[in-house]
Parts: structure tokens; sequence; C-alpha cells
């Protein structure tokens, strides 16, 4: 039983109690045992549950052992202010992004190392005021704030994302003075401490046999231990048993594959969860539906002839369409009908179109599982489009029948196969009738429409589509339909939502190089670069990022005019860092350029001399501050040699200290 309200309460302003569910939710107790031990004093109720009040135990009347696995599952109530405060002060820090994401680290580490480069930050501040403190008064107790301090650090373990992963996933030392020693190291080696010299190793031996069984066995259990205690466990056993050496990394791999993921999932998260995950789906009532409230989108090949010179007959039929209904009414409200096959693009563009016509975010959403649905793209996007709890998913994925598909069939049969030009392939049923008279089509191709023309017709037979009768509302079309009460509010949105939910963020990072910024969309190669404000290439931000991954923000169909460049923080916080525009290119024949175009050229061709012009002035400036230069290495080598390798100190400290001219001297 998931746990409803708050764990943690304080009853009549000074008793602190638990939320009862938790002793069922990490299986404590069941609830025959769980009603006997309050029947018994074991433990002491002081409200009981029911009428929309959860049920209290007294906190002190829980016995310690049953407490311990309460704190480490939900923290300690009493640390609960203190942590609070702990985040709230907590702070990004950008140059320990920059310099994980390049520290080679898997996704998890570079999290880790990211989350304890945050906590010693702010510890650092905190050490600081608990010093300025006992300045200030002699009576502090400055070695209990730092256990306070500790103790918070190592609560923070405990809190947890939605999905059930630590939040806080980090190793630092739960012993207050271990943990001000890793403080000062840190502070001394800054980032690069926190990294072990093997980490990113990855140890390929298969999990099996009675290995596999304690792994899953102890991920299974109801108390939700994490990867890393399954490890410590497994460490803990390895020598005795002779088992061989795993990593942390290797162990979630196995667990997250799906054949072992359907087993610990029961134990793990309970029957109810379970069932909700894998468990067979029943059919959702569909007597409460209302317009925009369910949208679905399908496509497929038009199934439409057009010319297509060259090709046998003149005949091609290149056209695919997608097309987004509203279930409730059937109206098209999006379509999308051209030549490129079925990507995440075509999709973008017909659900956009839908959605500026509903101007409102729909409490279902489903679509065929293939093509470009599937793309992180269009997942992202259905992730924002979809209203407040709730849902999309393929059709029946949930094994709610898709009426969507019926719907789309309709279409086909009642009016896309009704045109002469149609030769209806994709009507299943094999009649006669449902075959194109190709005979006919032939006869008169040279009728035939072009591609352009088909385009701008297919817009007609939609509008024709939306004003045709209802098949379930008498007399009324499917526009007139379309404008049915509502059961209840839909979330709308206005024309600043729809650019905010149509921008697509990139998947995964990619690297800004001398060269600029060059991603791949729909398989084809951009090429970007960063400017300042006089249109020049940015010299700053090629200092400063050239080398970094940035995650990239576009419009599908403003390609040809910027991105935006976000610094993903391990965290999953992002940082907007820069908008990257089309590079400019320049004319490689000086008779076919203009006067603007000598300049751009000009201004093009010394940005590498400007960028060499820094670097060797900072070159230059290190040189003179640490007196290692060029001249010093020679004096050095030809001493060495005068004195085959025997160098009195005296004359060596002079060298090194570069004292005049030992050229001259010697």
């Amino acid at each position: 039983m998931i746990p409803s309200g708050p764990i943690y309460e304080t009853y009549n302003g000074n008793t602190l109690c638990v939320n009862q569910d938790v002793f069922l939710f990490i299986g404590i107790a069941t609830l025959d045992q769980f009603q006997k031990w309050v029947q018994r004093k074991k433990l002491v109720r002081v409200r009981t549950k029911g009428n929309g009040r959860t049920g209290l135990i007294k906190y002190d009347s829980i016995p310690p052992t049953y407490l311990q696995k309460i704190k480490k599952h939900f923290g300690d109530p009493y640390q609960k202010e203190n942590v609070d405060s702990f985040l709230n002060r907590l702070q990004n820090d950008d140059e320990a992004a920059i310099f994980y994401a390049k520290a080679g680290l898997s996704p998890e580490k570079e999290y880790q190392h990211y989350i304890e480069a945050q906590i010693l930050n702010l510890y650092g501040v905190l050490l600081q005021e608990i010093d300025e403190k006992k300045a200030r008064n002699s009576s502090f107790k400055i070695t209990e704030a730092k256990r306070t301090l500790s103790k918070v650090v190592n609560e923070l373990k405990t809190i947890k994302l939605p999905n059930d992963k630590q939040k806080f996933p980090h190793k630092l030392p739960s012993n207050p003075r271990s943990l001000e020693r890793r403080y000062y190291e840190y502070k001394e080696g800054s980032y690069a401490t926190l990294i072990h010299g093997n980490e990113g190793n990855v140890n390929g031996l298969k999990i099996k046999g009675k290995i596999a069984d304690f792994i899953l066995a102890h991920y299974a259990l109801p108390n939700k231990p994490t990867v890393l205690d399954v490890w410590t466990r497994y460490e803990a056993e390895r020598a005795a048993k002779k088992w061989p050496k795993l990593d942390d990394d290797t162990i979630y791999k196995w667990l997250m594959k799906p054949v072992n993921r359907k087993k610990w999932f029961l134990g793990r998260h309970g029957k109810a969860a379970w069932i909700n995950e894998y468990g067979h789906k029943i059919s959702r009532d569909k007597s409460d539906w209302f317009p925009n409230c369910y949208l679905a989108i399908d496509g497929s090949k038009l199934d439409w002839i057009h010319y297509k010179k060259g090709a046998n007959y003149n005949m091609g039929a290149d056209l695919k369409h997608d097309i987004v209904f509203d279930v409730y009414s059937e109206k098209i409200l999006g379509f999308y009908c051209g030549l490129d096959h079925e990507n995440y693009t075509q999709h973008f563009h017909a659900f956009k179109m839908a959605m500026g016509e509903s101007l409102q975010k729909p409490a279902l959403i489903t679509y065929d599982n293939q093509g470009g649905h599937k793309m992180e793209e269009m997942q992202d996007l259905y992730d924002r489009v979809i209203a407040t709890n709730g849902e999309h998913y393929p059709h029946r994925a949930l094994e709610h029948g898709s009426p969507v598909e019926q719907i789309f069939k309709r279409f086909q049969q009642q009016v896309l196969n009704k045109v002469y030009w149609s030769d209806k392939q994709a009507v299943t049923v094999r009649t006669e009738d449902s075959r194109p008279n190709m005979e006919f089509v032939k006869r008169h191709r040279d009728k035939l429409k072009t591609i352009d023309e088909l385009i701008a017709a297919f817009s007609y037979y939609v509008e024709k589509w939306n004003a045709m009768e209802h098949p379930k509302f008498p007399g009324q079309s499917r526009n007139e339909v379309y404008q049915h009460e509502s059961q209840f509010e839909l979330e709308r949105i206005n024309e600043l939502d729809m650019m905010r939910l149509f921008w697509i963020t990139s998947k995964d990072a990619l690297t800004y190089t001398s060269t600029g910024f060059t991603p791949t969309i729909r398989k084809e190669t951009y090429h970007f670069e960063v400017y300042d404000l006089d249109g020049n290439v940015d010299l700053d931000f090629r200092d400063k990022y050239t080398g970094c991954k940035f995650h990239y923000q576009y419009d599908p169909n403003q390609l040809d005019n910027y991105i935006r460049l976000y610094l993903r923080l391990p965290n999953g916080d992002t940082k907007y860092v820069a908008d990257a525009e089309p590079i400019k290119k320049v004319k490689g024949i000086p008779a076919l350029m203009d006067d603007h175009d000598r300049n751009r050229k000009h201004k093009m061709l010394h940005v590498r001399d400007e960028e060499l012009k820094r670097i060797e002035a900072e070159l230059e400036a290190l040189r003179h501050r640490t007196n290692i230069t060029e001249e010093s290495l020679i004096k050095e080598q030809d001493l060495e040699l005068k004195f085959r390798g025997n160098i009195p100190k005296q004359i060596r400290e002079t060298a090194e200290a570069g004292e005049g001219s030992w050229v001259n001297k010697y």
C-alpha cells in the first residue's frame, strides 16, 4: 500500500507521528500483524485512518529496529529541517559540470561526482560560518555543529527521485572527521580528487548461478536497497565464497535487463505496482469522452498515383501522409502530406497543426508503435503537450483497442480511395471493389496530377471529411460534433506556449569543435557557429566552450535561422549558453564577390589570426611568470653538457633563477 499523505506528521502540535501505511509499504508488517501490534499496545496509534484522514502511529512507540528501517527509507524527521535548509543553499557548479563532462566518466559517475562537488562547495561555506560563530561566541559547540552537518550530508542519500533512484548518490564519508578531511583534500586538489583512478573500467564478467540469485534476491527486497547496497553486501560475501570481483555499474546493467527487472520489480515494489507495469489491462469506458480529450496520430503511404516523369508509364506513388484525429468527433485537426518518409518531423508537423487548432492539452495521446514516434524527440514532445496526469502510449499498448485505426481506415475508404488516381493498396480487404482499375488509370495517365497538386488536393479532402456526417451523431458533421461541450476544462495554451512546446531538445550532447557545431537532423548534417552581436565569430565563446558538449534545441521549421545551445549539468539541470546560427560561408571565386563578400572573407580569415594572437600573448605571459622559456631550455641543456651533468649547486641555482647569463660567466 503506497502511503497517502505525509510520512511524518505532528499531532496536536507536539507529538511526532508516522503514517501507518509506511509499515505495510516497506514490508515491516502485514495488515494483520499491524492490527495485532496496535491492539497489544506494541504500537501507539493516536489517530485512526478513515474519512480522508491518515492513520498515525506515535514515533516514540516504534521499536528501534523498525525506526531504523523507516529512517533509512524516508529519512530522519529530526534532520528534515536541517536537510531542507542545506538543500535551499545548494548551488549549481558550471565549472564542475564542464570538468566531469570532459573526464570520460560513465553518466552515473559523472552525476555522482558532480553532486559531491556541489555538497563539498556548500560544506566549505558552512565550515567557515561555524568558525565565525565560534569566534563570536566561545561557548559555541563547534564539534557538535560539525557532527550535525555530517549527519545532514549523510541524510541526503535517503532522498529519492520519482523513479526511486537516489537524488544525491554521493559516497562522501559519514564520519565528521573523515568528511572534513575529504573536504580539505577537495579544496587542495579541486574536482580531480573526487575521481578514483580505476573509474570507467567496465567488468564484462557474466552474472549467473548463485551470484545471480544473490544479487537478484537482495535487490528484490521490499526495503528497496540501492545497487550500491547490494554491491556492498556482495563485497562482504565475495572473498569467503570465492566469487569474482564486480563493480556496481555491471550489477546495475544486469538488473535492468527486462528478464531480471520483471522478477525483482514484484518483490521490490509490490503487486499493485507490478500489475500496473506488467499486468494485462482492461478496456476503458469511452462514454465520457469529449472533444480534445483524446488525440491520436497515425500515418502511412498515401495510395494516390501522381505524374512522375521518367518512371514506368510516367506514373508514381511516392506521397506519405500523417493524420491527427480528435477521436471523439473524428475531426482531422492536423496532417502532413509530402515526400518525407515516416519520421518524427512528419509527426511533429502534423501534431503542431493539431495543437494550433485545438489550443488545449489533451488528456490522452496514442500513436502507432513504429517510425519516428519512438524517437526521443517525439516522446519529449508528447510529455510536454499532454495534460497534467494525462497519458501517451502506442495504440493497443495497454490493450484498449485502437479507435484511430478504424477512423483512419474509414477516411481512406470513404474519401481518399474514391478519387480516380487512387491505387487503393492500403485497404486490407482484397475484393474486386477494393482494387484499382489500372487499365482506366493508364488510359488517362495524361490527366494525372503533379505532386504539388495532390498535396493541395489532400487539404481539400481533409475539409471534406470534417464536413461529412458523424456516424454516431446523425444530422451532425464532424466539425459540429467537435464543438460539443467538454466534460471538464482542459488546460488551454496560447501562441507563446506553442513556441515553447514545439521546440525539440536533442537526445544526445554534441561537442562544439574548432570548426563549429555540426548536428545531424533527419539524416542531414547542419553546420552552425556562435557569433557576437556584430555578426563576427565569438572568440570568447570559442575560448571557453570549444571541446564542451551541448544539447541543442531547435524548431524543425527554423533550422535555417538558429538553434539554442544548452549545457546539460550532471544533476539534470540545463543552462542556456548561446544561440548558434548557420555558418557564414565565404565565396571561393574572387570575381563573384561583392564588397560585402570581400569584407566577410576578410573577417573570417582573421578569426584564426586573432585566436593565435590571444594564445601567443597567454603563452608569453606564462613564460614570463615562470621564467621557463625557450632560452632557458637552451641554457639548461648547454650547461648540462658543459659540466657533463655535474653542475655545481650555485651555478644551477643561478641558472634556474635566471640571474644574469651563465654563458658569459663560465
